[in-house]
C-alpha cells in the first residue's frame, strides 16, 4: 500500500511544498493510492483536480488541488476543501473515531 510520505516524496522531487491540513492527512489514511493518482493525473494537466476524500458513514468531502507560487517564487500544490463545510466535517469524523 501507498503511504503519504510517498506523495510527499513525489512532490519533493518536483521541487513543489505540499499544502494539506493536518485533519485531511488524517483522514486520507487508506486513500492514499487514489489521492496520488488524482495527483499526477492534475500535476500532468490531465484531471480538473477535485479529489473525493470518503468519510466513515457520512458520505465525501470534495477536495480541489490548485498550484500557487510562494512570494519568493517557490511551487506551492494546496489541498483544501471546496466548501467551508468541508474542513469540519473532516474533522468531525476523524474525532467520531469511526
Amino acid at each position: 500500500m501507498l503511504s503519504f510520505k510517498t506523495v510527499e516524496e513525489v512532490c519533493e522531487r518536483k521541487s513543489i511544498t505540499l499544502v494539506i491540513h493536518p485533519a485531511i492527512r488524517t483522514a486520507m489514511r487508506g486513500y492514499e493510492e487514489s489521492f496520488y493518482i488524482g495527483l499526477r493525473c492534475f500535476l500532468k494537466g490531465e484531471s480538473d483536480g477535485i479529489f473525493y476524500l470518503p468519510l466513515p458513514d457520512s458520505g465525501y468531502v470534495r477536495l480541489v488541488f490548485s498550484q500557487r507560487h510562494s512570494s519568493g517564487g517557490h511551487p506551492i500544490l494546496r489541498i483544501d476543501p471546496v466548501t467551508s463545510e468541508g474542513l469540519p466535517r473532516i474533522k468531525a469524523a476523524i474525532n467520531s473515531g469511526t
